[in-house]
């Protein structure tokens, strides 16, 4: 924790990250299965001892986007492109850059569906600057059910659908230059159009 806090000391040529991304870890693909769900579950017993074993193959599936996304993904996001956000992954907030600018949480629930990545367009609009670090890694759990993989990514493009109406948006693309405003479009709402 002390090389990742030690991201946000102010450095004289380099400009210090107001949003430090993190690796995430997430653990769908390969769990360990308790003895309830053995019944359910095709697993290996050995000597009634659990073995690591795959849940199913929509669990797969989402382990191999997920970790496409977190880790292939964000890293191309962050240094080429120079769009990455937040979103909603295990990043690290430089509390006084955001407080004294105005906060991170958006005050409609209904057109900020994906609070997340606004906090990522507030920090970029304030002249903030986001990177992403991959030598700490953070674990999480996620159901994998096919109604929980559905809501997902309802809720993934409901979030998009509704960025277009925001200001913030706008706003992010009269600042850009043109290669990064295309970057921008084609990572966010570009993306299901396409």
């Amino acid at each position: 924790m002390r090389n990742v806090l030690q991201e946000f000391v102010r450095h004289p040529r380099d400009q210090t990250p107001t949003i430090l991304g993190l690796r995430e870890h997430i653990f769908t693909g390969r769990s360990v299965v308790f003895l309830t769900w053995l019944s359910n579950i095709q697993c290996l017993l050995d000597n009634m001892r659990l073995l690591l074993c795959s849940v199913s193959s929509l669990a797969g599936f989402m382990s191999y986007q997920e970790t496409s996304f977190v880790t292939i993904g964000q890293r191309f996001l962050a240094d080429p492109l120079r769009v990455r956000f937040h979103y909603g992954h295990p990043d690290i907030f430089d509390r006084m850059f955001h407080l004294t600018r105005g906060g991170i949480s958006k005050a409609s629930k209904t057109i900020n569906l994906s609070e997340d990545v606004f906090a990522g367009y507030n920090s970029i609009l304030r002249r903030g600057h986001i990177t992403y670090n991959e030598y700490i890694q953070v674990g999480k759990g996620r159901d994998v059910g096919l109604n929980q993989i559905s809501k997902f990514e309802a809720k993934v493009a409901n979030g998009n659908s509704e960025q277009t109406l925001s200001r913030d948006i706008y706003r992010l693309a009269r600042r850009f230059d043109f290669f990064r405003m295309l970057s921008c479009y084609f990572t966010t709402v570009g993306f299901y159009f396409n």
